[in-house]
């Protein structure tokens, strides 16, 4: 297994503002998936896996009240001049639970984890202890504070191991919604996309039929105390009157060189979304950490109350 750099301070990152509100929706609704360019717009079935550089990718999902008029964020024009210009492969989505819409940038994009993964193994570790009709051990208890909060490899290592490794969280994966994601026997290089984390996001965050409410207030509590070092991307920044709960991933590709993550969700007076947004060919850590830390920002810019 690769040393994943996962604790410790950042250097050299600008410190910028992100962040989210609360809708109840369930799992399963059906969703209409377009796919811009600058000249065609083209509608495909929510679940095919289409990928176009720099591209925007737009889904709607029917909600109980009339969505507002809002951009795509990925088209405002600060964003859009950002992204033009940035050299390494960035892949993002984020879901505005008030109106229902989910946007993407770079749609079917495969990227490695790193920790980022590390509230999927979580979130199968509560869904298992559910239906085992059980608390969470003080054992296990111990271990998600340390891997979540701290990201604490040896404690992921543990809980990876207690779920059942890659067959059980490919099986929770494929329950909640996965269809982008590539399983592997080292949870840090596992694939995936923004499409689907943000599966993830729902299930931890919004009511649905896999965590009850006690497994996901305990989930969001745990990513809301993620040590400040952790804390870049969604998080870096943010006033203190807004709430972000996250999970960071971080660590050097022999192959393509710095992988950067951010995903969470952002709540603020009464405004909510999730989002994750992920980077690799980064030159260096910071650049990375920089590029994430701006997105989230100007996701924040246009998606704040």
């Amino acid at each position: 297994m690769k040393v994943r750099r996962v604790t410790g301070p950042v250097l050299g990152v600008c410190v910028l503002f992100a962040l989210v509100a609360t809708t109840a929706v369930a799992i399963g609704h059906t969703s209409t998936t377009t796919t811009s360019t600058s000249s065609t717009s083209t509608t495909v079935n929510g679940s095919t896996s289409t990928s176009s550089t720099s591209s925007t990718t737009s889904t709607t999902t029917p909600t109980t009240t009339s969505p507002p008029d809002e951009k795509d964020p990925f088209f405002v024009p600060a964003l859009a001049s950002y992204l033009e210009h940035r050299t390494n492969v960035v892949t993002a989505a984020v879901y505005d639970v008030r109106s229902g819409r989910t946007y993407f940038y770079n749609y079917g994009v495969h990227e490695v984890t790193a920790s980022m993964v590390k509230i999927d193994i979580l979130a199968d570790l509560l869904w298992e202890a559910q239906q085992a009709h059980r608390p969470l051990t003080t054992r296990e208890n111990s271990l998600a504070i340390k891997m979540i909060d701290d990201s604490n490899n040896g404690a992921a290592n543990l809980l990876w191991n207690d779920i059942g490794g890659r067959d059980s969280l490919d099986a929770f994966n494929a329950m909640i919604g996965f269809k982008q994601t590539l399983p592997n026997y080292d949870w840090g290089e596992i694939e995936t996309t923004p499409r689907d984390q943000l599966e993830l996001l729902k299930v931890i965050v919004l009511p649905n039929s896999v965590l009850n409410t006690a497994s996901r207030t305990y989930e969001m509590t745990l990513m809301k105390d993620v040590i400040a070092s952790e804390r870049f991307g969604l998080g870096w920044g943010s006033p203190p009157r807004v709430t972000v709960g996250l999970k960071d991933g971080y660590y050097p590709e022999t192959t393509t060189g710095w992988q950067i993550n951010t995903t969470g969700f952002v709540q603020y007076n009464g405004r909510q979304y999730l989002a994750t947004i992920m980077c690799s060919n980064n030159p260096d850590e910071t650049y990375g950490i920089q590029t994430v830390t701006t997105i989230a920002h100007l996701l924040w810019q246009d998606l704040k109350p």
